[in-house]
């Protein structure tokens, strides 16, 4: 058990007929998969469930986007990782996929179709009613155990997520139970903290740095990015118009007069950058907060990365989620690269999931953090002490109808 959460170890699987739940929802361009990152972290539980009789389900992407596509590519690279064939079959629960999963022997490993090319999975329901959808109707039957390790997508309510722990004994995978650990050392370990929030989605900065401060979580909050633009604008600095209309474009439900409260409240908690990063004449110039001249911020200055590479390596606990600044663009990069090797430095150091381990991989300091979260979404989420439902669905039925 983690949290009351039930694990592999709290449950009889060898020989057993297993479903399990995984995202390996991948950047895909011209029919090829980039990154198979989060293909590698479900490997620990597949091999761990290398005894029974193993069916995968998961999704790529949503309908309407280029890269929603079958899962054919996907099995292929489970197979290569895994160092054995996963069969796979672009039906999820047909007659034909059906008594396929019926044939599987022990050690083999079957991949199903792309559960959202299913109206239903996406539907808003409960657990309850998703139960009652064609996808766990058809498939429950077959099986004596649901693993859920898709931590990644386990903030959705959707039908392959949650419908299946009102009718099948359902505990979590390995990847997801790493997943809570880290990050709940992150929250509620011992030691000096320091959040470090970035990127462009100031609503999900906002969450995690109310909860980090309503329970005194971190000493310190260092803001970057367009969320940090957002702070500036509140001391009332003059960002330029350019920059105030990336800002309005990347706040939706912020409430200014709620920002300014708690700005206020725990101004001398809040870390802000004193100098920015601008393009001029193809190249970084690096100027004072005042000196902005209504060019667009691509990244936090230099005397700010010199200061909070210096800060950050004293913490117990560093938290990073969110670049510094436009990193996709080389003369940008600078901000976001020289956090994360400070970030590294730190006792316990957590990157968030998304566009930030993408960062971190990029120059090879994933392999020096204590943990590289593999959801973007859930990972902020947790780290806003918000319950996954997922997770929570798997809890409550756990407790009221497996457990004994």
């Amino acid at each position: 058990m983690i949290d009351g959460l039930p694990t592999l170890d709290d449950i009889e699987y060898a020989g057993k007929t297993v479903l399990i739940r995984l995202d390996v929802n991948a950047p895909i361009v011209n029919s090829t998969i980039l990154d198979t990152t989060r293909f590698e972290s479900h490997i620990p539980t597949l091999e761990e469930l290398n005894n029974t009789k193993l069916v995968i389900i998961a999704h790529q992407s949503r309908p309407g986007k280029k890269d929603f596509t079958p899962l054919e590519s996907h099995a292929e690279v489970l197979s290569r990782l895994l160092g054995k064939e996963v069969e796979y079959i672009d039906e999820c629960f047909s007659k034909r996929a059906i008594e396929e999963v019926k044939k599987l022997k022990k050690g083999e490993v079957l991949m199903l179709e792309n559960v959202r090319f299913y109206a239903e999975e996406r539907m808003k329901r409960s657990a309850e009613e998703h139960a009652t959808s064609f996808i766990v109707r058809k498939l429950a039957p077959c099986f004596d155990l649901f693993v859920n390790d898709a931590f990644s997508a386990s903030h959705r309510g959707h039908a392959s997520l949650i419908g299946f722990p009102p009718v099948l004994p359902s505990v979590v995978g390995r990847l997801v139970e790493k997943e809570i650990k880290a990050l709940s050392k992150a929250l509620k370990g011992e030691g000096r903290k320091v959040f470090i929030l970035g990127g462009a989605k100031i609503d999900d900065s906002v969450k995690v740095m109310k909860n980090v401060f309503a329970k005194d979580i971190a000493e310190k909050v260092v803001l970057t990015g367009v969320v940090a633009n957002y702070f500036l604008m509140l001391e009332g600095k003059d960002i330029g118009e350019v920059n105030k209309k990336v800002v309005s474009d990347c706040k939706e439900k912020v409430d200014d007069g709620e920002m300014l409260k708690l700005f206020k409240k725990f101004r001398d908690r809040i870390v802000l950058p004193f100098d920015v990063a601008v393009e001029e004449n193809g190249k970084r110039k690096d100027v004072k907060i005042d000196k902005i001249d209504n060019r667009k911020i691509m990244d936090i200055g230099v005397n700010t990365i010199s200061m909070l590479t210096e800060e950050i390596r004293n913490y117990d606990v560093a938290v990073i989620n969110g670049p510094s600044g436009v990193f996709e663009d080389e003369r940008f990069t600078l901000g976001t690269f020289e956090l994360l090797k400070a970030v590294a430095k730190a006792g316990f150091s957590v990157v968030g999931g998304g566009h930030i381990s993408t960062a971190a991989r990029m120059i090879g300091v994933d392999k020096r953090m204590s943990h590289v979260s593999t959801g973007g979404g859930a990972c902020i989420r947790f780290l806003s002490g918000e319950k996954l439902v997922a997770l929570e669905v798997i809890k409550e039925y756990w407790k009221k109808r497996w457990s004994h």
